[in-house]
């Protein structure tokens, strides 16, 4: 079930405020009265059933009646490294890896990456990014959204990386490429850290390709469809997920 946020933290029993944007999506979005209960969860990233008390306009008052268990993260750390797709493909990136239990999402923009994103108003970018995947976290009942990096291009992206065994990339032609399916699927502790690569719409440009390559990144197949970069990001999570992650 979703739940929302409190800038602070809570305790059963004790009456407290929630303004702006929270209070109005509880208010306005989900029809809430008095009487009603709904799940929030503090800064510490405690989450509570609470009872709606009281609403003004704009802000509700509310008293955290229980503590509430929150769903247990992944053992498998699965970490995405994206050339920038067009915006629209970006925002689905964004919720569905996020629902499916992404840890990180590393950004940076590829050689045929769309030229709307540009590295000097990363902060601006990010900011939004960070918005999205809060939100699909509180969607999807997820306690912490994924990390989110952008990195100038591919090169400075896997400069910066922290060294990861099972680094794939995604390479529907490459005589090499292996299947998923055909490896060991077993719980092994150097299989809980898994990273995909994957390219923006048009694929990645072949001196990037080969960069990966040097950096130790070994190629995988999905199947015999070329793939939209949202549609191969989704599928290639899930699949690990269902490897070596909690998807049943």
């Amino acid at each position: 079930m979703s739940y929302f946020i409190f800038a602070g933290v809570l305790e059963c029993g004790q009456q407290f405020e929630l303004e702006g944007e929270e209070a109005r999506h509880v208010l306005k979005s989900r029809r809430m009265r008095s009487g009603e209960h709904f799940l929030i969860q503090d800064q510490n990233a405690q989450r509570f059933d609470a009872v709606l008390k009281s609403s003004g306009r704009d802000s509700l008052s509310f008293v955290p009646e229980s503590s509430v268990a929150v769903p247990q993260a992944s053992a498998l750390r699965l970490e995405i490294l994206q050339a920038l797709p067009k915006e629209k493909a970006l925002d689905w990136i964004l919720q569905k890896t996020t629902e499916l239990g992404v840890s990180r999402l590393d950004f940076f923009c590829g050689n045929h990456s769309p030229n709307s994103f540009h590295f000097s108003q990363q902060e601006r970018h990010l900011s939004r990014w960070q918005r999205i995947v809060l939100e699909a976290s509180k969607q999807c009942g997820r306690q912490h959204p994924p990390e989110i990096f952008w990195h100038e291009n591919l090169a400075s992206a896997l400069e910066k990386l922290p060294e990861c065994e099972n680094s794939w990339i995604l390479a529907p032609d490459c005589e090499e490429s292996v299947c998923w399916k055909n490896l060991d699927t077993g719980t092994a502790q150097q299989q809980l850290f898994q990273r995909v690569l994957i390219g923006p719409e048009g694929g990645l440009h072949p001196d990037e390709f080969k960069l990966a390559l040097r950096s130790g990144m070994r190629p995988v197949e999905l199947g015999p469809r070329i793939l939209r970069a949202e549609t191969a990001a989704v599928t290639a999570v899930s699949i690990l997920q269902f490897l070596w992650g909690d998807l049943s």
